[in-house]
């Protein structure tokens, strides 16, 4: 099938359910249930599906994956927390839905389709828990309890609606991953038996600056102090465009040593401190207000112990340059990173039981989900945002009992546009009205083996808004083929394109590269037919300037009849 016309038919060409008005009550029991687990800037280097994306042992992540389906080619569509849930809930692009960027953005426009409102109006129960992240209150969902903003790891804020649509904020005790799990629990528990339901979980963790809960202090670090870096964790961003130099987002010079990295500020002298600190961001631990005194002093002893070490390493030699430092410091990230993961393990593992024990696992569709890749140390990187694999590629698995082949792991070129229209499809509410709205299609024909013609050979566009902003990240966009990573850095004027066979950690630009300068065409004029297809703005992301977009949903592609070779540029 023509990539072009797929986008116009995304998925409606697999669907022939009739209308939910038409449906028995016998028919609308039947329609599977629908959880959807998203979390917040979850790495798919550790995932903890198999070896080679479990730095240590996730048992949960680990039964999902053997009971569903892993996605390798998983992607996101805007690399940065808020605008890639718009693109989950609506199935569309980020200048379709109208939510560019997190600082200065419009609240979310709840009055456009989304797949949430799509289900409720169909008869399903739908529920939301934890991170929103989109500033409006949430639409579709016929109850809700989000956190303010990014949330808070300890004892947070929830957010529920009071009369006359005034928001209620209530501080909680406890921890947000365990809390946010129990809240979907008591729903699941509380909701309506005769009505399918649809729930969204969405996570905190593992957001910066990386909280593990106080029982799982230290459970992480004997993985992290074994692990070996990546090869490019002191990349010098040379021969790729000069924007990259100006990043801020690097471990050696842009992590905070007090709030990302949990070190002890009055257990650091004077000299050591001038070694460690990056000057530009020294920021107070934000979670210490939110502690009661028994987290408080649980929280102090174990950093201020781990602040000691680093300081008689650093005295004794053992850690004597800003290599040896950088090494430690992705190692203390490691521990917190990976140690937040583990409250999620276990969260799947509370859900997927309840699942089990409630006769709800063979009629329950359960999606995972990041919301966009994380670096774990590539390129010397911390945080998202860049078209590099490691924050473009996101995690994505898919359990349903006796219709998802468990045990396989797909290649398949799928993006989190195409969430929306899987939902409405197994719901049987594939309908034209509904679907004309996503630009993503389902992936429903990858249930049975994890492979199928429409997903083997699909460009992926992808775009980022933000700038001026945090860590200073280009405003760029571009697309990922089966070989090739290409993108225009509308910020700079500069190009960059990977050969991810070649070169799979991305350290070579090879876009003005003589023997690659066929592929290089082809692929430049089908970056030009993908901003077309999705109908990209003229001159968007833009160089600079306020960018404004009212969310649009007539997702008919412009120009069907261009041939985009894709083939070729594989």
């Amino acid at each position: 099938m023509n990539w072009l016309l797929s986008i116009a038919l995304p998925a409606a060409v697999f669907a022939t359910c009739a209308s939910s008005q038409e449906q028995t009550l016998k028919e609308q029991e039947q329609r599977p249930n629908i959880i959807m687990i998203i979390t917040d800037d979850h790495a798919y280097q550790t995932l903890g599906t198999c070896d080679k994306d479990s730095p240590m042992p996730y048992p949960n992540f680990h039964k999902m994956a053997d009971e569903g389906m892993v996605f390798d080619r998983s992607y996101c569509a805007n690399s940065l927390c808020g605008p890639s849930r718009a693109c989950i809930y609506t199935g569309r692009h980020s200048h379709m839905n109208g939510y560019l960027f997190n600082e200065h953005a419009k609240p979310f426009d709840g009055s456009q389709p989304t797949f949430p409102k799509m289900l409720q109006k169909a008869g399903y129960q739908t529920g939301l828990v934890g991170k929103w992240h989109l500033e409006s209150n949430p639409t579709g969902f016929d109850y809700w309890e989000i956190f303010p903003g990014q949330g808070n790891y300890f004892n947070p804020d929830f957010i529920t609606p009071g009369k006359d649509g005034k928001r209620i904020v209530t501080r909680v005790p406890g921890y947000a991953t365990e809390l946010v799990t129990q809240k979907s629990i008591d729903w699941l528990d509380k909701r309506d038996k005769d009505k399918p339901f649809m729930l969204v979980v969405g996570h905190k963790a593992p957001h910066r600056n990386w909280c593990p809960s106080i029982q799982n202090l230290g459970r992480a670090k004997q993985f992290a102090d074994t692990i070996d870096p990546p090869s490019n964790l002191k990349d010098d961003f040379s021969d790729r465009p000069d924007f990259l130099k100006k990043t801020e987002q690097t471990l050696a010079n842009h992590f905070d040593v007090w709030s990302d990295e949990h070190l002890i500020k009055e257990v650091v002298p004077e000299d050591i401190r001038k070694m460690i600190v990056c000057p530009k961001y020294e920021w107070p631990m934000p979670e210490w207000g939110r502690m009661n005194p028994e987290q408080k002093k649980a929280w102090y002893d174990y950093h201020k112990a781990r602040t000691e070490k680093l300081v008689k390493d650093i005295r004794s030699g053992k850690i004597k340059n800003k290599d040896d430092i950088l090494l430690q410091r992705w190692r203390h990230y490691m521990e917190d990173y990976l140690g937040t993961v583990l409250s999620v393990d276990e969260s799947i593992g509370q859900l997927m039981d309840y699942l089990d024990k409630n006769g709800l696992a063979e009629n329950t569709i359960v999606l995972y989900c990041g919301d966009q890749g994380f670096y774990m140390g590539e390129h010397g990187l911390y945080d998202k945002r860049w078209i590099f694999e490691e924050s473009f590629r996101m995690p994505l698995i898919m359990r349903w009992k006796g219709h998802i082949a468990p045990g396989v792991r797909s290649e398949a070129f799928v993006q989190e546009i195409d969430y929306a229209p899987t939902f409405c499809d197994v719901a049987g509410i594939a309908t034209p009205e509904n679907m004309a709205t996503f630009q993503g299609k389902s992936l429903t024909p990858l249930f049975k083996t994890g492979e199928h013609k429409d997903f083997s050979d699909r460009p992926l566009y992808y775009a980022f808004y933000e700038n001026p902003g945090e860590h200073n990240a280009p405003r760029h966009d571009g697309l990922r083929s089966g070989k090739y990573t290409l993108s225009y850095l509308w910020t700079s004027d500069e190009w960059m394109l990977f050969d991810n066979e070649k070169d799979p950690a991305q350290m070579h630009n090879v876009y003005n590269k003589p023997e690659y300068a066929e592929d290089t065409r082809k692929l430049t004029e089908l970056y030009k037919q993908l901003r077309q297809a999705y109908q990209v703005p003229d001159g968007f992301p833009g160089a600079k300037g306020k960018l404004s977009v009212t969310p649009k949903w007539d997702c008919a592609p412009k120009g069907s009849n261009a041939n985009p070779e894709p083939a070729s540029t594989n």
